[in-house]
Formats: C-alpha cells, sequence, structure tokens
C-alpha cells in the first residue's frame, strides 16, 4: 500500500516538474554548446536550478566531448547549431575564419587545470629543473626528443604542451604528434608506445586512472588559458536583451562558486557521473572547481573596459595567445584548410562588454 504522505510528495513532485515546463513554452530560446568541464558543469548547475526560467528565457544546453575546432566547424557548417558557445580563445583565434563571432564575456581561465601528462614510469619524470626559472618542472631535451605525445587537435592542450616544450627549447618538430580528438584520446593513452598528452580536466583525471602523471600545468609555466564566451554577431543583433540574461544566468553560478565551492561539489559528481560514466571524489571535484579562475561581473568589466583609449586586460591576453599561435601552427601544420589566423584581431569591436552590462540589470 502506498502511503498517503508519498503520494502526497510525488504528486507534488510531478506538478512542479508540469509547471516548469510549461513555463518554459513560448520563452525566448537561446541554443549554448559547452564542454564537459568546469564552465559546463556551472551552466548546466543553473539549468537545474531553473535560474534561466526565472529571467524569462529557455537556455538550450549541449555538454560536447569534442573540441573548440570541431565546434567551430560545425557552426560553420550550420550557424543554427548554436548561438554561444563557450570555448578556449585558441580555436576562436584560429578555427573562426570566415564566421562573424564576438567575445562577449568571459566563462573562466583553465590555466590551472591544463596539463601536459606523461606515463607514471617515463624517463622525463626523473629530471628536474633544467631550466632554472622553473626548478621545479620535470623533463629535460634528451628525455623529451622523439617521444609521442597526444593532444586534441589544435586546442588549449595543445598550447600547453608546446609552452612546455619550449622550456626545453623544444617544439613539436621535436617530438611525435598524434591528433586524438574526442573521448577516444584516453583509450590512446593505453597504448604503450604514447608517453604523454595535452589535456584538460576532467582527462587529466582519467589519466591517472590509466598511469599517467602531471608534469606541468599551463598555470605553472605562466601560461593563462581564458575560456570566453563566443556568440554569433547575427543572433546578438536581435536577441540583445536574451544575451545579456544568458550571461546573468552564469553569472550567478559564478557567484554560489565564489561564494563556498564545496557546496557545488555534490552536484559536479553528478554532472561528471552523468557524462563520463565515472565516479569522481569530493576531494578531485572540489580541486577542479578550485583551479579554475573565475570572474564576478564587476572583475569582468574591469578586464573587458578599455580605459583612456587603450587596450583591455582581453584584448592585450588575446593578442600574447595569437603570437604563440603562430609559432605552434608553424611547427604543426594542418590538413583543414579553415585553421589560421583569423582577421578578427584586426577589428577593435570583436570584444564588447555591452551585454556584460545589460547583464547587470538582471543580476540579483
Amino acid at each position: 500500500m502506498i502511503k498517503l504522505s508519498n503520494l502526497i510528495k510525488t504528486v507534488s513532485l510531478c506538478s512542479v516538474l508540469v509547471s516548469g515546463l510549461c513555463f518554459a513554452e513560448g520563452l525566448p530560446q537561446i541554443k549554448a554548446t559547452m564542454f564537459m568541464e568546469q564552465e559546463g558543469f556551472l551552466m548546466w548547475y543553473a539549468k537545474e536550478q531553473g535560474w534561466d526560467n526565472e529571467l524569462g528565457i529557455d537556455i538550450k544546453l549541449e555538454i560536447s566531448q569534442t573540441n573548440g575546432i570541431d565546434e567551430m566547424n560545425k557552426h560553420r557548417d550550420n550557424p543554427n547549431v548554436w548561438n554561444i558557445t563557450a570555448a578556449s580563445s585558441i580555436p576562436f583565434i584560429i578555427g573562426s575564419n570566415n564566421m562573424d563571432l564576438k567575445i562577449i564575456g568571459m566563462a573562466c581561465d583553465e590555466g590551472p587545470s591544463t596539463s601536459v601528462m606523461v606515463r607514471k614510469d617515463s624517463d622525463i619524470l626523473k629530471v628536474k629543473g633544467w631550466n632554472r626559472d622553473y626548478p621545479e618542472i620535470c623533463g629535460s631535451p634528451e628525455t623529451i626528443k622523439g617521444k609521442t605525445f597526444l593532444v586534441k587537435g589544435i586546442s588549449s592542450g595543445a598550447y600547453t604542451l608546446a609552452a612546455w616544450l619550449d622550456i626545453f627549447n623544444l617544439n613539436f618538430s621535436h617530438v611525435v604528434i598524434k591528433d586524438i580528438t574526442g573521448p577516444e584520446i584516453l583509450k590512446e593513452m593505453e597504448n604503450k608506445n604514447v608517453t604523454g598528452a595535452g589535456l584538460w580536466s576532467p582527462d587529466t583525471y582519467e589519466s591517472e586512472y590509466i598511469g599517467y602523471k602531471n608534469v606541468t600545468t599551463a598555470g605553472n609555466i605562466d601560461e593563462y588559458i581564458p575560456i570566453m564566451f563566443l556568440a554569433d554577431n547575427s543572433y546578438l543583433k536581435d536577441n540583445e536583451e536574451t544575451v545579456g540574461k544568458f550571461l546573468a544566468v552564469y553569472l550567478r553560478a559564478v557567484e554560489k562558486q565564489r561564494e563556498d565551492a564545496s557546496q557545488l561539489v555534490s552536484a559536479y559528481q553528478r554532472f561528471l557521473k552523468h557524462y563520463t560514466g565515472r565516479d569522481f571524489s569530493e576531494s578531485i571535484c572540489l580541486k577542479d572547481l578550485k583551479d579554475h579562475s573565475i570572474y564576478t561581473l564587476d572583475e569582468q568589466l574591469s578586464l573587458f573596459e578599455n580605459k583612456d583609449n587603450k587596450k583591455s586586460e582581453i584584448q592585450k591576453i588575446e593578442r600574447t595567445l595569437t603570437t604563440g599561435l603562430m609559432l605552434i601552427m608553424k611547427d604543426l601544420p594542418s590538413q583543414n584548410p579553415n585553421i589560421k589566423i583569423t582577421n578578427h584581431m584586426k577589428d577593435p569591436n570583436y570584444i564588447t562588454d555591452k551585454y556584460l552590462k545589460i547583464a547587470k540589470k538582471y543580476m540579483k
């Protein structure tokens, strides 16, 4: 026999779900593609809380497990596949050729969570401090040359790998680089001929299960990996308030994490379990949340501000990344004709704080 109290709970839950569905009907929709990582989780969490509906929009969220270049290519083939994505600046700079996109906000800096991972029995780990400027970084030219490393295309992982090699006066021409996109990279890492890979979380943690150790993060070698919100300009023109609300929803989750990251750990565990099938410990989830630098609305407005007609901090970061990427592309030519440095850098309006300012109206 069903207890009356349980029946009441079931009916109440159904009522909430139905009312939520009804509330979402007819709301302005915005298609967002984000990755299976910390910033994707924050938007997933915000959706789970219903914060988008509270602001009168319906965020259609897709969580991707590929890379930024793939998402740029998907949008080029079908501009309606997403209106906004969150990706590192690297695919934007080199993969958005012939697309009218704008940087409208910053999701996080994943420099501390983007890593070079090597086999735990690798000779690379036996040498430390070859470069005196980085006394804690393992490796030497002799232990690295000729080894095989995996990357997910020209990505933040590849950028970090290149920056690590540069410490030893090496580049991609001194090692063997294999491009393995998507979740398949972890399977390929079980190949004993592979020495290491340039990865970001949660792949970094998953690689530890199969015998890899972190040799450096991008942050350890003074590299900055900003994850930016990129929006289709044609969508922006007709949906300014919706885009502002989208950023407000995300920034509400940012405030939640800044308040106390530990309160999001159980939800992060559920998110990762859903998309990877693996159970991640509370300690790993808390560490990963803390390893992503996040920025409040006021902090972002400061980063995006052009003071005294000088370039904003975000513009300076993008210029620095562009210079580094030109060196990577020289050593790692791509067969993809769309992989090239875009002309966005020549347009002073490709970065805008307009939608962050709109978001401010909707922040509680």
